[in-house]
């Protein structure tokens, strides 16, 4: 039985022990409690909190009307783009054109001297292969059918 007392004894103090703490948290919330009151009375922050109330609900009446602006610009967007874009593109194909066409009619009068030219060109390597090829007896033959006037030796 000794033990069964001593449990009782010591449930006992751990009871008023959780009074005592019980009475002291009653404390702290009439303190606070007041506290409360107070600042619920205070007109300034009353105040305060009103104009930060209205503060949010125009900052919630701004993001509204960006949201129907964003809205409305969206759709506008791409085809704007794709104008700009077909424009860019349109003077980029003009530009190009513009400038084969130049490129065209400035050397067109000089394709039929180049050509010339060339053929004339192809004719003198040719001849110059045969002569450059030829045995002196095909020299001299050569140089008579040309009439070639050598000079005499001294």
């Amino acid at each position: 039985m000794a033990s069964a007392l001593e449990t009782f004894r010591a449930q006992q103090e751990a009871a008023n022990g959780i009074y005592e703490r019980l009475g002291e948290v009653s404390a702290l919330l009439g303190q606070l409690r007041a506290q409360v009151e107070v600042l619920a009375s205070n007109e300034e922050l009353k105040r305060l909190l009103e104009r930060e109330e209205g503060w949010l609900v125009q900052a919630q009446r701004a993001i509204v009307e960006v949201r129907h602006w964003r809205e409305r610009e969206a759709p506008r967007f791409w085809p704007g783009v794709a104008r700009r874009w077909a424009a860019a593109l349109a003077f980029a194909w003009a530009s190009a054109a513009a400038v084969g066409a130049g490129y065209a009619l400035v050397t067109k009068p000089y394709a039929a001297e180049l050509a010339a030219l060339r053929s004339q060109a192809e004719f003198a390597d040719l001849v110059q292969r045969r002569v450059v090829a030829m045995t002196p007896a095909e020299r001299r033959q050569f140089d008579a059918l040309m009439r070639v006037n050598t000079v005499p030796r001294r």
